[in-house]
């Protein structure tokens, strides 16, 4: 069996990983084909796997610009071209970029033999915090281009279940949901909570998604019951923002910069309660990596995204969803909770994990659909 990998950006390699392990184990013969443009550092990424083919592509600059999906377009006619000559078994890739949506539909075209698999990481433009302008020309074309070739798909696998009721598909038996997942199972944990105060952690880019007044008001309204300590994790263009608005509230700040050992980022999410999951209200996202983070890392999490995270909070018992109008009472509600509960959460929050978000449960729910 010869299977296809298609995906645009390395913020999705870890993805790629998993499901080159999944297709290699099932005796596949398994070619990565990715971009040789970074999206994260916005560098020509090195050629490191001898089975990825590398596409090159157009660098851009700007995460919201015309160039940015000049490139889109440009790597996706690219991918059609390097492997129209390929006779797969399985084309699985990886949207966005949206317009391999139309591509890739135009190689299962010529070759209708070949499982053609969608896998839909993110929504362009929905997840971005535009909100104004998402039902309006270029952006409404932008959606359509992925939109209209998704029936082309033998099979569509979404990041999360709320993906599925905004592209209004539920119960499209073509759909289904493919959570993160990460290698990494969770450590032994060593609570170090002070009753009388109170600490977050943030962890993840610090980018013009994360709602930066909800964060810096929460953090005002827990103040007035506890000492309020806010852990940071990773950079992005909006720490030094971040950071500003959150002292100007009289909270201690803790930088601990970019973190990636698991063991140093235990010790931290160890002395604190509640990691903070929170992102601009007009951002759709059912799911974050960071939540993935603090799940592995056992520490409950106060949450705004809707959808699944909302779900899980409300149903599983593994922290606590706020909304933006009701701040104040729920800081009283969650500076309340004594020690024990916490640490009851921090059990609820690990069997989630490995219930859903293991690299075992991803090939599971992988061998369910795929085979």
């Amino acid at each position: 069996m010869k299977v296809g990998i298609v995906c645009a950006f390395d913020t999705y390699f870890d993805r790629v990983s998993l499901l080159k392990e999944y297709y290699e184990e099932k005796g596949a013969e398994v070619k990565v084909y990715s971009s040789n443009f970074s999206h994260r550092k916005k560098t020509k990424i090195p050629l490191q796997d001898p089975v990825t083919i590398q596409i090159s592509t157009r660098p851009y600059q700007k995460n919201l610009s015309i160039a940015r999906i000049c490139s889109h377009i440009d790597f996706s006619k690219r991918a059609y071209h390097t492997i129209n000559s390929q006779v797969l078994d399985v084309l699985h890739v990886l949207i966005p970029c949206n317009s391999l949506a139309k591509t890739m539909s135009m190689y299962k075209r010529k070759h209708p033999q070949t499982r053609l698999i969608f896998d839909l990481i993110d929504l362009w433009p929905e997840t971005m915090p535009i909100s104004k302008w998402k039902d309006r020309f270029p952006f409404t074309v932008w959606k359509n281009v992925r939109d209209r070739y998704l029936d082309t798909a033998d099979l569509v696998y979404t990041e999360c279940d709320l993906f599925q009721r905004v592209l209004h598909q539920d119960g499209n038996s073509k759909f289904h949901t493919l959570y993160w997942a990460r290698q990494e199972m969770p450590l032994q944990r060593k609570m170090d909570l002070k009753e009388n105060e109170i600490s977050f952690c943030y962890l993840g880019s610090m980018n013009n998604i994360i709602d930066i007044d909800f964060i810096a008001q929460f953090c005002e309204a827990c103040s007035n019951y506890k000492k309020v300590r806010l852990h940071l994790i990773g950079d992005g263009e909006s720490k030094k923002e971040l950071i500003y608005q959150v002292k100007m509230k009289n909270v201690e700040v803790i930088d601990h910069n970019k973190v990636f050992d698991q063991v140093e980022k235990q010790k931290i999410f160890d002395q604190c309660h509640f990691g903070l999951n929170v992102m601009k209200e007009n951002v759709v996202v059912g799911l974050t990596m960071k939540s993935l983070d603090y799940m592995c890392g056992q520490l409950p999490i106060i949450n705004t995204i809707p959808g699944d995270t909302k779900d899980f909070c409300e149903k599983e018992n593994i922290g606590f969803h706020v909304s933006h109008d009701c701040i104040k009472p729920m800081a009283k509600v969650i500076c309340g909770q004594t020690i024990q509960e916490n640490s009851i959460q921090r059990e609820n929050i690990k069997s989630l994990y490995l219930r859903y978000f293991t690299k075992q449960s991803f090939f599971l729910n992988l061998d369910h659909h795929i085979q």
